[in-house]
């Protein structure tokens, strides 16, 4: 299991890095050196679509049931960048972990959500995130409340499109039933997107 987590943290770090990389300049037949081709001009990274994912681990807490527990996950989101600072996306979410109720109860859960998240990029490549959904909560489910806040350390732009690694924490703020009332989740994801 170790071994596992490992790799996955390995995978996390450079495969973002090696989808960064700028394309190397073409060299000229002419044997004059290296040269830039100005045929087609950059695209800008003002619009169009935007895809991402990240790694998370974090808390779940609260509720009438009062409870808590360490949870480890997936996100992906899809969408639409409709500006350079705006954009909206399909935020999924899953994670798995243990939990330990107030009477004493624990074991292990799972939880998924999916919201429509519209997104702002300040000018310091930070970013604020909000949106609504609904999930579950190992089995009750019921509507979500989901907000991201975060900053894009690395980005780069390609000939088509920017990509950015982004560290963040996400929070969740389930309400389900069956006694269980609003349950919370603050997540820190380290991803990648690419918009």
């Amino acid at each position: 299991m170790r071994r596992v987590s490992i790799v996955l943290l390995v995978l996390s770090f450079f495969v973002p890095m090696t989808l960064l990389a700028d394309p190397l300049p073409e060299i000229d037949a002419g044997g004059e050196g290296l040269t830039e081709d100005t045929s087609a001009p950059l695209a800008s990274s003002t619009g169009g679509l935007r895809n991402g994912f990240s790694l998370s681990a974090g808390q779940q807490f609260g509720g009438d049931r009062d409870i808590s527990g360490t949870m480890f996950g997936v996100d992906w989101r899809i969408g639409w960048q409709i500006n350079e600072p705006m954009g909206v996306y399909v935020h999924s979410h899953m994670s798995f972990g243990s939990v330990t109720e107030a009477g004493g109860l624990s074991g292990p859960t799972g939880t998924l959500a999916t919201a429509i998240m519209g997104e702002y990029t300040l000018p310091v490549r930070a970013f604020l995130a909000a949106g609504v959904g609904y999930g579950v909560l190992n089995n009750p489910n019921g509507p979500v409340v989901a907000a991201r806040a975060g900053y894009y350390p690395l980005k780069t732009n390609s000939i088509t499109k920017a990509r950015r690694l982004n560290v963040a924490i996400d929070y969740r703020s389930y309400s389900v039933s069956q006694g269980y009332g609003r349950v919370n989740q603050i997540q820190f994801t380290l991803g990648y997107d690419r918009f």
